[in-house]
């Protein structure tokens, strides 16, 4: 998971450096394998507006451009790439700037017998993309905030450090900015400040049903259709969260299912409804999930026929297959330019049928990456309004129907007991200003409450914990929560003994 700095600081406060957090990580689990300090890729590259392009007079394919970078005159220089043209706003490298991702100094130079003094950038150069087919052009949408001169960094999240973190693979809700915010808050004390997105307000009600065949695989399943929306490149702040998480930027409304499925780690998917209208043959649509029957393909978005086996799993409308569910999309029902009006899907699929369903296509996608390890199930209302409060804001649209189908039996919570000896046996003890001393009841109930866990006292240093639906999957025994005590006080905060020596022999923290 590639954790954005400033991304992570709109959702908890934070005042160290990158390094300390990457250290305060690690140290609780989360291993930090590399910062990018994206400051020091774009020193000295700014927005420059191209005021005219004219041809090379020695080399067909390059252009002559003067381009405003906000000096007291035009620069010259010489361009390569096909796609430049007078009146639009790049990222310019100034004199005197060093790409370190092409390990080039710029300087004067001649092309060709033509003065240059500066380059014109693509993404590629400026580290934010492997490849590129032509220099940045900022897009149209924005130039009215874009002014010769002014820092890129900004405006392309280069004034940012990202984190580039793993986690154990019990620890679902590591993969989302959400999750770890909450790690953070947890460890440093730090105030959350999560979105709290209303319900939508439905407009008027559109025919919308639902079919689940089993509802252990897919326990909830929420649709939503939204109407007369306006296909578009989203909005530089959505672009520069998916390039900082390694994301391509589609369009607006693909972004946005994605931009949810790092904030909150629910994958969503939008269908464009018109091609689901038209699979159907009928207005009056039914989403459905099931699995594959024999003989049975569908199309994904990379174009491949696909030939189901029977474990494969399936979003279907009026019994006919459009994707693989929780997997990966299908090419006939995509969000593409000419879309005005979408189905959003928000669903929990069962973790070891979309790992069943991937492995017989032989995929991995991020979204069966997070419902192989258990997406949070009491997080999908609220990561479905906030997709849909982000739609509205950046492609415009009515909400004309949401259905919902929930097969949950009861509330996913658990309560386990647990004992101050225990933790105290198991751990041993801790450093303190009187050299080392016992584990307290206040510690213990400090640490497990900041993790979002409840305590209730059960007497003489014995509670009942009830763990919080996001550690649903991973804290189910005491020794669990011994471990997260350990973990956030600081292993390095216990002094290094043996377990003690009992009448049945040494203790066990089994």
């Amino acid at each position: 998971m590639r954790i954005s700095l400033n991304w992570l600081r709109e959702l908890v406060d934070i005042s160290m450096t990158p390094e300390a957090l990457a250290e305060k990580l690690t140290m609780a689990g989360f291993e930090v394998e590399d910062i990018e300090d994206r400051r020091t890729w774009a020193d000295g590259v700014v927005v420059g507006k191209v005021l005219t392009r004219e041809q090379h007079p020695n080399a067909d394919r390059l252009s002559l451009c003067t381009v405003d970078i906000g000096a007291e005159s035009p620069s010259q220089i010489v361009c390569g790439a096909a796609n430049v043209r007078s009146d639009i706003f790049v990222a310019v490298a100034t004199l005197g700037t060093y790409l370190p991702n092409v390990d080039l100094k710029i300087k004067p130079a001649k092309l060709r017998g033509v003065e240059s003094k500066g380059m014109i950038c693509s993404l590629s150069e400026l580290g934010l993309t492997k490849e590129s087919e032509g220099i940045h052009i900022f897009d149209e949408s924005v130039t009215g905030e874009l002014k010769p001169g002014m820092d890129v960094r900004p405006l392309l999240g280069l004034d940012d450090a990202i984190l580039d973190l793993t986690s154990t693979a019990n620890r679902a809700d590591a993969l989302s900015m959400v999750g770890i915010a909450r790690e953070v808050a947890a460890l440093t004390g730090g105030t959350l400040r999560l979105p709290e997105p209303a319900a939508p307000t439905v407009e008027q009600q559109r025919s919308l049903s639902i079919s689940i065949q089993d509802g252990q695989v897919c326990p909830t399943y929420i649709g939503t259709t939204i109407e007369n929306v306006k296909i578009a490149p989203s909005p530089l702040w959505l672009q520069r969260r998916l390039l900082a998480a390694g994301v391509r930027s589609i369009n607006n409304i693909v972004d946005v299912t994605n931009y949810i499925m790092l904030e909150w780690g629910q994958p969503l998917h939008a269908f464009d409804l018109d091609s689901l209208v038209k699979v159907a043959g009928t207005d009056q649509i039914e989403m459905g999930v099931r699995f594959a029957r024999s003989g049975e393909s569908v199309k994904t978005l990379d174009g491949q026929d696909r030939k189901l086996q029977e474990q494969a799993l399936l979003i279907t409308v009026n019994d006919k297959p459009t994707m693989l569910a929780g997997v990966f999309g299908g090419e006939e029902t995509e969000v593409g330019d000419s879309t005005q009006n979408v189905l959003l899907e928000a669903a929990i699929f069962d973790s070891a049928a979309i790992r069943r369903s991937a492995r017989s296509q032989g995929l991995r996608t991020e979204a069966s990456a997070r419902y192989e390890r258990g997406v949070n199930w009491a997080g999908l209302e609220t990561a479905c309004r906030r997709a849909i409060e982000l739609i509205l804001e950046v492609a415009g649209g009515t909400v004309t129907a949401q259905k919902t189908i929930d097969n949950q039996q009861g509330t996913l919570t658990r309560s386990i007991e647990l004992r101050l000896e225990r933790v105290r046996e198991v751990l041993g003890l801790v450093e303190s200003d009187e050299n080392f001393g016992e584990l307290q009841a206040s510690d213990v109930e400090r640490t497990l409450t900041a993790l979002g866990c409840e305590l209730k006292s059960k007497g003489s240093d014995t509670w009942n914990v009830t763990v919080p639906p996001y550690r649903y999957r991973d804290l189910e025994r005491e020794i669990d929560l011994i471990e997260e005590i350990a973990r956030l006080y600081g292993y390095n905060n216990f002094r290094d003994t043996l377990p003690a020596e009992t009448e049945l022999g040494y203790l066990s923290i089994e």
